[in-house]
Formats: C-alpha cells, sequence, structure tokens
C-alpha cells in the first residue's frame, strides 16, 4: 500500500511539475498561464483522488474476501476437531470395554486385550492425522488463493 501511495504522490507531482514546465514554455499571456496553470493542477488533482480512491476500494475488497475466506477455514477447522474428539471419545469407550471384558481374567487374556487395545491405538493415530492433514491443507490452499488474490490485484493496479 506504501508503494501505491509514494508512486501516487510521484504521478501527481510528477505531472505538476510537467505541467507548470509545459506552461512556462508556452507562449501565453500572464493572466492566461495562471488560468491555464490553475485548471491543469485542479485536473490532476483531481485523477489522482479518483485514482486513491479506486485503490482504496480494491484494498477494502482485498480485505472482506480475505475475512471471508478466514471466517470459512475457521469453520472448517472447528468441524475437523469436533470429529477428532468424537473420534477419541470413541476409542476410550473401546479401551474401557476392552478394560471391564478382561478385568480379573488370567494372563493371555490380558496379552489379547494389550494387542486389541494396540491396534485401536493405531487407529485412532491414523484418523487423528488423516484429520490434521487434511486441515493443514485446506488452510494452505486458503492461504494460497489469498496471497493469489492480493498479488493479482497488486499487479492489476
Amino acid at each position: 500500500m506504501s508503494q501505491e501511495k509514494s508512486f501516487l504522490k510521484g504521478l501527481f507531482f510528477g505531472g505538476l511539475v510537467g505541467a507548470v514546465v509545459a506552461l512556462l514554455y508556452a507562449p501565453k499571456s500572464g493572466k492566461e498561464m495562471r488560468r491555464e496553470i490553475k485548471r491543469k493542477s485542479r485536473e490532476i488533482y483531481e485523477d489522482a483522488e479518483e485514482q486513491l480512491s479506486d485503490v482504496k476500494e480494491k484494498a477494502e475488497e482485498i480485505m472482506e474476501e480475505g475475512k471471508r475466506q478466514a471466517e470459512h477455514l475457521r469453520r472448517q477447522a472447528e468441524k475437523k476437531m469436533q470429529e477428532a474428539r468424537a473420534a477419541a471419545s470413541d476409542l476410550m469407550a473401546s479401551g474401557r470395554e476392552l478394560i471391564s471384558d478382561y478385568a480379573g481374567k488370567p494372563g493371555e487374556k490380558i496379552a489379547e486385550a494389550k494387542a486389541q487395545a494396540q491396534n485401536i491405538i493405531e487407529e485412532g493415530k491414523k484418523k487423528f492425522g488423516s484429520g490434521k492433514d487434511k486441515l493443514k491443507s485446506a488452510m494452505d490452499a486458503g492461504v494460497g488463493a489469498f496471497r493469489e488474490e492480493v498479488d493479482g490485484d497488486m499487479k492489476a493496479n
């Protein structure tokens, strides 16, 4: 944004200086020249204001789009966290059920229960890891889309 302001200031002052120099070398009376300088400077100022207004409007649009995308990503992340919590709760219930089924039984049943518990834990890790990877991909895609939008808009102006 500061580069655009610098550019607009340079454009304004460069145009003003160019107009003044052109008018000074034109064969006109002092009164006509002052009138012409005043008119040209007003035109340049109005053009600069219009361009600044356009840049502000575009920046506001970009910010709104960024907010919408961020909110969308937040909702996706919240949904994935709820799914992960539900999966963890299911796994904990399965673990409790196994423990109650094998409580007080001989050593061979304990080994079997350990194996089943380990399988449940591995399954939970896979489910959670998959959700985490999907969430990270969604966040990366949202950030990338926002950056492309901002870069494309900046190049267009």
